[in-house]
């Protein structure tokens, strides 16, 4: 009897104890977890506002003085921000993780917790399974929400140009606006209003038309979707090769103080968007898959091209998930070493890491688009690289702890 009095006592203590380890572990996630969770989601906010600006910066020449709507401006650059979300969550999970374990060994809590005998990596078990969540978010994100702003992004790219061609139109070379419709200008001017204007178009006869001008105003119709030209002091050089009018000349010039030209506005709706030569980037990773599989039965140069940046946009959409884990790896364990909280110092560490991961991830992604290399080694590089520096940095992280 007091032997099975003991075993009981033995085996409550065993309980308690497990249960009260559950409890300080729970204590201590929930902690690790706040002190990411905070960081994260203003780093993230923070440098989402720092890409919008950026982007507002660059465009702000382009869009001053002219009356495009707010809401379209608004609407492009929420589509626009959708668009940088994948590369701001990468960035955040890096400049998070390193400031939460910065600060954790910098107030000396991280070697209380090592001296208890946890081991950093049950420490950084829970922001691993909140990275885990978010790179899976990331990947649904990257296949259902962005394409879709993709698609309105070049829609509404469109509506502006349109409105707008001097957005488009750039000084000392020969701009294509439409269908069989080539402009070069020397000069530009507010409101879409130009200076020596040579234009190219074909007419119904395949005809080349010339036209050259000193002042071009282009307006664009949006009842009835056509660029109007309004052409003043200048000559128009038309070829004439109809058949069974013999009696008109190859070719005729005729001069003009006034010239009025309409051509056809070529706005792309949201179906003939998605059916267009790049419509790979409007797409989801299975019917990509489908997609290749219907090019390759149709083998021939073109087509291999195409399915090379099919498979680019597939591998772009499976690695950035990835990189975000690769980023913790690499985020706790050099946080772990630096001892240093705050954002100033992380800060510039993890802005030397991504700027050496965009850097390398450009480079390579260039090389595929020019054949140089094939697509899954192209874009799994970056990872790669990054790969072999988290494990020398954890592996470091671990030698300091013995």
């Amino acid at each position: 009897m007091e032997i099975n009095s003991v075993k009981k006592i033995n085996i409550f203590y065993r309980i308690r104890k497990i249960w009260n380890n559950i409890k300080i572990f729970k204590k201590l996630d929930l902690y690790i977890i706040y002190s990411f969770i905070i960081p994260f989601f203003g780093i993230f906010f923070l440098t989402f506002v720092i890409f919008i600006i950026q982007f507002l910066w660059s465009k702000m020449n382009e869009l001053s003085d002219k009356d495009i709507s707010i809401f379209i401006i608004i609407k492009f650059i929420f589509c626009f921000g959708i668009c940088t979300i994948p590369l701001i969550t990468i960035i955040s999970i890096l400049l998070s993780t390193i400031i939460t374990f910065g600060e954790l060994s910098e107030n000396g809590e991280l070697t209380v917790i090592k001296s208890s005998g946890i081991s950093l990596f049950r420490i950084m078990l829970p922001i691993f399974w909140i990275t885990m969540i978010l790179s899976i978010g990331l990947y649904l994100f990257s296949d259902f929400i962005i394409p879709k702003a993709e698609i309105k992004i070049k829609e509404l790219g469109y509506k502006i140009i349109y409105t707008y061609p001097s957005l488009k139109l750039k000084e000392g070379v020969i701009n294509n606006i439409g269908e069989n419709f080539f402009i070069n200008i020397e000069k530009k001017f507010k409101n879409n209003y130009f200076y020596k204007v040579i234009i190219f178009f074909y007419d119904d006869y395949s005809n080349i038309n010339t036209i050259f001008s000193k002042k071009c105003n282009i307006i664009f119709n949006k009842k009835n979707k056509f660029i109007q030209l309004k052409l003043i002091n200048g000559f128009i050089y038309k070829e004439n090769n109809e058949k069974n009018k013999k009696y008109i000349p190859n070719y005729y010039i005729v001069n003009f103080n006034t010239l009025i030209k309409n051509f056809k506005f070529p706005y792309f709706s949201f179906e003939e968007i998605k059916n267009m030569n790049d419509d790979y980037k409007y797409k989801k990773t299975t019917e990509l898959i489908k997609k290749i599989k219907f090019l390759k039965k149709k083998k021939n140069h073109i087509n291999i091209n195409k399915i090379n940046k099919i498979k680019l946009e597939i591998y772009k959409k499976l690695t950035f998930p990835i990189t975000c884990i690769i980023m913790f790896f690499i985020g706790a364990p050099l946080g772990a070493i630096v001892k240093k909280g705050g954002i100033g110092y992380p800060t510039i560490i993890a802005l030397t890491i991504y700027s050496l991961y965009y850097i390398i991830l450009t480079i390579t992604k260039n090389k595929v688009e020019k054949e140089e290399i094939i697509p899954w080694i192209g874009i799994w590089i970056p990872n790669f690289v990054l790969l072999l520096f988290s494990i020398f940095i954890t592996n470091k992280s671990i030698m300091n702890d013995s």
